[in-house]
């Protein structure tokens, strides 16, 4: 059973550019994530192409954990993702926050994620 650093740990690593498989590893079948941009449900895995792109557009990606706090089910992630926009170098910085789902096996079932709104405005040239 992964706990909550681990869970952490294993979410940082891939929006770093690491290997997806370490956090896909810590799903259960079935698991989602709901964006509050497009209020959408998607599946976990599927969702792991979203983050391969933000690689793709930000080079030296840097986790900032500001807040993790285990709950019952889980825990919540505030963080900052720091780093250069590829082609421009311009900063890049984004805000998000997460709350993650756990089962009883410390797998996560669900992922709730609080998008940065500005996300778009600082990828434009």
């Amino acid at each position: 059973m992964a706990n909550v650093e681990e869970l952490a740990g294993a979410f940082n690593a891939t929006l770093e550019g690491g290997d997806a498989d370490v956090l896909v590893a810590h799903y259960a079948p079935g698991a989602i994530i709901w964006h509050n941009h497009d209020r959408a449900e998607v599946d976990a895995v599927e969702n792991m192409a979203a983050i391969g792109m933000l690689g793709q557009i930000v080079d030296d990606p840097k986790i900032e954990t500001i807040l993790l706090a285990p709950t019952p089910d889980g825990f919540v992630m505030q963080f900052a993702l720091r780093g250069t926009v590829a082609g421009t170098d311009k900063p890049f910085e984004m805000h998000n926050a997460i709350i993650v789902t756990t089962n009883a096996d410390g797998q996560i079932t669900r992922i709730d994620e609080y998008v940065d709104p500005t996300i778009g405005a600082q990828l434009a040239p």
